[in-house]
């Protein structure tokens, strides 16, 4: 239940944010609106406000806003002509279309910035250390690093960019342990593999010990004799002090058919052989779950939560970009990677258990999705009828309505069949 009200709340507001674009460009551009829908099919409730009724209907994967004059053949004597859409301007008429998407992408840049402002970002910390590197023999897993040369790290690419920046010279750590922060100056290496500069830490939001906290009873540590406690303290006699310790020094001995492992458990070592044969890093640690040292959060300021707020936008914009790219070279199956109804709600509901600034990640991301869906030029979708338009401009007069109203016709069909499609694939997924 809490799952679907989290998925109605959702679509109702994206879908309300982005008709609500339409809405208040054609109002201001002094079209006719006749009704502002949430959902489709029969009413259940609405309200007339002067010229415009505002509804709610059953269905509620959508909304609209009729407009008057939207079908050219439309005639009614109690509308101004100067009212009605198609009398206005092609311009004018791309600016409505574009609208709806622009306060998509536009709510996009407002969530993520207010998450980064109420919630803030984890405190980027020393999940491991690099042996024999400039850190390794300064700072402890666990550390947060606050700045770098007197840079603020909010994130591991501040922490690379600090780190690159300083040439191979010296810089000041400032970092905070066990509640304390210190000053420490490390010497940057260059690395001639990686061709950069390194002070040798496993950068995380998170830290996880080498203490296990969760062990499946089907997972192979726990066939092997491993138990919830246990701290595993070596890997084939090579020790370990973190979680990613852990899984760095096994994956090193891969593949091979088993692993001595040694644990701490109650205060005596043991020794176990974990068997491997065939397996890969991934399986033989599913089901395990390491303690961790909890996360930190940081609030940034306002103009630089304005700044990572734009630069989130643009990562989400650039993984979009990347899964179509990917879509296009058959390295992603979109059947596997595109969700609807169904899907959409069962992320939602998953992410919403996970806390609010980690489901106001997924509803930024769905927001940005559905703007530039609608940007595309597809017959039935927003970017089509600004094509329209241009291509008005273009050509010095319209095409003719009834092509145009079937052209509309055939892709909102196209678009429910793919809809139908992928909902029946979800449903699908749900078995598996």
């Amino acid at each position: 239940m809490i799952t679907l009200l989290v998925f109605l709340g959702t679509i109702i507001v994206l879908v309300g944010v982005h008709e609500g674009g339409h809405f208040l460009a054609a109002k201001l551009l002094g079209v006719y609106v006749k009704e502002f829908a949430i959902g489709f099919g029969p009413r259940l409730a609405s309200i007339r406000r002067g010229e415009t009724r505002y509804s709610i209907r059953a269905i509620p994967f959508g909304g609209y806003v009729s407009m008057a004059g939207e079908d050219r053949e439309e005639t009614d004597p109690e509308i101004p002509a100067e009212k009605l859409l198609y009398s206005k301007p092609p311009f004018t008429r791309i600016l409505i279309s574009l609208a709806g998407p622009a306060s998509n992408l536009l709510m996009t840049l407002i969530v993520v910035t207010f998450s980064l402002w109420i919630f803030g970002l984890p405190l980027v910390q020393v999940s491991g250390l690099i042996p024999g590197k400039p850190a390794a023999a300064i700072l402890l897993p666990g550390d947060r690093i606050i700045s770098i040369a007197d840079i603020t790290i909010y994130t591991s690419t501040d922490l690379d960019h600090a780190v690159q920046g300083s040439q191979g010279e010296p810089v000041e750590v400032l970092i905070e342990r066990d509640g304390e922060r210190h000053f420490f100056t490390i010497t940057p290496q260059f690395d001639e593999e990686e061709e950069r500069y390194l002070i040798g830490i496993y950068p995380s939001p998170i830290m996880y010990t080498n203490r296990l906290s969760a062990l499946d009873p089907s997972s192979i540590p726990f066939a092997s004799g491993l138990r919830v406690g246990d701290t595993i303290v070596s890997v084939e006699g090579v020790a370990t002090e973190t979680g990613i310790d852990v899984l760095l020094r096994v994956n090193e001995h891969l593949p091979t058919d088993s692993i001595e492992v040694t644990v701490l458990r109650a205060g005596v070592e043991e020794s176990h052989t974990v068997q491997t044969t065939g397996l890969d890093l991934d399986r033989i640690f599913a089901g395990v779950t390491f303690f961790d040292l909890g996360i930190t959060y940081r609030r940034p300021g306002f103009v630089v939560g304005i700044a990572m707020g734009a630069g989130e936008f643009a990562g989400y914009v650039r993984l979009i970009v990347q899964w179509i790219r990917g879509v296009i070279a058959g390295r992603i199956a979109a059947s596997e990677t595109v969700a609807g109804p169904i899907g959409i709600a069962r992320m939602l509901g998953d992410w919403a258990k996970e806390g609010a600034s980690v489901f106001l990640q997924l509803f930024a991301y769905l927001s940005l999705s559905l703007g530039l869906l609608n940007l595309i030029p597809f017959p039935a979708l927003d970017g089509s009828r600004a094509a329209f338009a241009l291509y008005e401009i273009i050509r010095g007069k319209p095409i003719p309505p009834q092509r145009e109203g079937m052209i509309h016709a055939v892709g909102f069909f196209i678009l429910i069949a793919l809809m139908l499609l992928i909902t029946y694939q979800d449903i699908l997924k749900l078995f598996r």
